[in-house]
């Protein structure tokens, strides 16, 4: 290796194997060495790294940046900013956009177009509709390694897949040697469900959960995993926010399906009484659940049944959550969570639950690094890997005040006013620090599209 010389010294490592006091060698953009306290020897560039932890960067499988389309909510610029500034060092960013990227030139497009303004590393996932079908080919040629479905409606530009339809993308995925990825919820339950809620009048915030509760995530887990066990493809179930949910994938996992799960930090710290408390502001899908359910999907997480945490980050303006205050059906889906999500579920995890810290790396880094192509570049600190590293201090408390703190365009939270005694201190992307101390230092550009076929590989900046 060749090129700038960094040494993070002085700090607790923690891999997805152990955790240990190193000093971390940085040659080239690359881990070059973990070596013994004070042997790392000199180098260009000192990070004091006393009294933190260093974890490979987190890897957000997924995220969405409402760009194009509604960059009045969010775009790639600040979209990363805000994953950098949460220990984040890729971002697989989903295709419902506008207009959404179902095809291979869509997918050039938006690549390109996201390259100029990324400050970290990041994905594209394709799409899996009934007219994309035909493009899976294309898309995956173009780098996607997952396609994304839907089974409930979600955006009219973003159809939902019948069963048929589904399985003849799932086999066009297993074709390419693809992910796929699936809202699994029943449309017909959240029809039925949210039609109730109507003729009774109710706009509430418990109404929004009463019209989809946990069932109508399990039934759609159930058919999507039954499907995906007949088409033999890899399939991860997004956003799950039932342990019945959980133990289905526990399952099929047993048997030697290739299934897996991710989970969001809404889902892990929030409850009902938080959406009551958050009205529209606490409005996702799929809903926040009692705090029985909260407490037995943790179950999951501590056993290792859940693979990522992911963030759904899916930014709105002010003035459209508002609009859920008269009528929470009138409230845009979903979070805001993307600077949160890694210190607040990592300070839950380690602080109160017990899960250890190399545990918590294969949760945030590791597992999306082998789910998605990218390891061993990405998601370890093995030397060779890239030097994707964040810092953080697990001592000192901190606050979440999203408008002070947060990079996002619309700066807000369902965490605003939460204590945590996890703080990213330092987040370097390929070697480069691009947030230090409260501020980004990178320049929109900074960070490169990934290509996730079998080995990593780093396409070109534009193509």
């Amino acid at each position: 290796m060749s090129g700038k010389r960094t040494l993070i010294a002085g700090g607790t490592v923690a891999t997805d194997s152990a955790v240990f006091a190193a000093d971390v060698v940085i040659e080239g953009g690359r881990i070059a060495a973990l070596a013994e306290p004070g042997a790392g020897g000199g180098a260009d560039e000192l990070i004091d790294a006393s009294g933190l932890i260093v974890l490979p960067g987190a890897i957000d499988m997924h995220a969405h940046f409402e760009d194009p389309g509604h960059t009045e909510r969010e775009d790639f610029t600040t979209g990363t900013m805000a994953a950098a500034a949460g220990g984040i060092t890729t971002v697989f960013e989903h295709p419902l956009t506008y207009p959404p990227v179902t095809t291979a030139e869509l997918y050039r497009e938006k690549r390109e177009m996201a390259s100029h303004k990324v400050v970290v590393d990041f994905g594209l996932w394709g799409a899996l509709t009934p007219t994309s079908i035909p493009e899976i080919a294309g898309q995956w040629a173009e780098g996607a390694a997952a396609f994304k479905a839907f089974m409930p409606v979600s955006d009219p530009s973003y159809p939902h897949v019948t069963d048929a339809e589904f399985l003849d993308g799932m086999r066009e995925v297993k074709a390419v040697g693809g992910l796929v990825l699936v809202h699994a919820e029943s449309d017909s339950l959240l029809q039925a469900g949210i039609a109730r809620m109507r003729a009774q009048g109710r706009g509430d915030p418990l109404a929004h959960h009463e019209s989809r509760p946990a069932f109508v995530e399990e039934e759609a887990v159930h058919r999507a995993l039954y499907l995906a066990a007949h088409a033999g493809v890899r399939i991860q179930i997004v956003h799950v926010s039932s342990p019945v949910s959980a133990q289905l994938v526990r399952d099929e996992k047993r048997v030697g399906r290739p299934v897996t799960m991710e989970i969001c930090p809404h889902h892990l710290l929030l409850d009902l009484d938080d959406l009551v408390r958050l009205g529209p502001y606490g409005v996702c899908a799929p809903a926040l659940r009692e705090r029985a359910l909260v407490e037995r999907l943790w179950d999951f997480v501590l056993d290792g049944t859940a693979d990522c945490l992911v963030s759904d980050h899916a930014a709105s303006t002010r003035a459209e959550k508002d609009a859920g205050y008269d009528d929470i059906f009138l409230s845009p889906l979903g979070c805001q969570v993307m600077q949160e999500t890694v210190p607040l579920v990592l300070d839950e995890a380690f602080h109160r639950r017990g899960l250890t810290l190399d545990a918590f790396v294969r949760f945030s880094s590791t597992n999306a690094a082998r789910i998605s192509g990218t390891y061993p570049r990405k998601g370890t600190l093995l030397p060779g890997a890239d030097a994707d590293v964040a810092l953080y201090d697990l001592e000192n408390e901190w606050q979440v005040e999203a408008r002070t703190q947060q990079f996002s365009k619309n700066p807000w939270s369902p965490f605003d006013g939460r204590r945590a005694r996890a703080r990213v201190v330092r987040t370097l992307v390929r070697g480069e620090t691009v947030y230090a101390d409260g501020e980004i230092q990178a320049e929109p550009g900074s960070g490169r599209f990934l290509s996730c076929h079998g080995d990593y590989a780093l396409a070109p900046a534009v193509v």
